[in-house]
């Protein structure tokens, strides 16, 4: 079993060999709506957050982005009634595996599946884990964030957008 830096790199490989790679969006631009499974076998369109701000935390439980997953919980809870959605993408991993981690952490947002890495890779050209993107009431892409940031630095990003 790989663990550590090595399944970082492996998971970053994997992660960039991908198919069809999109053009990743750019700051400024208008981010295209985002389709995906959630943890209850629903679809979610990001499109129904119009209105709200946006953040979309491509995420493993494997890298460093599970930690901040954690850190971030009651910061979240405690903007929770304010106009954002918080959305946890795991990318890449089998929905079991993603059940286990939210049951054992009590993960409190909304959880949804890109198991293959597919919309992550494919429609917003995403190739390293965590990938963040904050975006904005209108739909624009306001911050793209690539690797791990400190949380607080984090938390007073998304704050710039509520």
């Amino acid at each position: 079993m790989i663990r550590g830096a090595g399944f970082m790199l492996l998971m970053v490989l994997l992660f960039a060999a991908g198919a069809a790679e999109a053009r990743a969006p750019r700051i400024g631009e208008v981010i295209p709506s985002v389709q995906l499974l959630n943890m209850a076998g629903q679809k979610v369109e990001t499109a129904r957050y119009s209105g709200k701000a946006v953040v979309l935390y491509f995420w493993t439980d494997a890298c460093g982005c599970k930690e901040q997953l954690l850190q971030l919980r009651s910061f979240i809870g405690t903007i929770k009634n304010r106009p954002l959605a918080f959305l946890a993408v795991n990318a890449g991993q089998e929905r079991q595996r993603i059940q286990q981690f939210i049951a054992e952490n009590r993960v409190p947002y909304e959880v949804l599946i890109d198991e293959q890495g597919a919309v992550a890779r494919n429609q917003l050209g995403v190739k390293v884990l965590p990938t963040i993107f904050v975006i904005s009431r209108d739909g624009i892409l306001r911050e793209k964030l690539i690797g791990v940031v400190d949380s607080k630095k984090l938390e007073s990003i998304i704050s710039n957008y509520l």
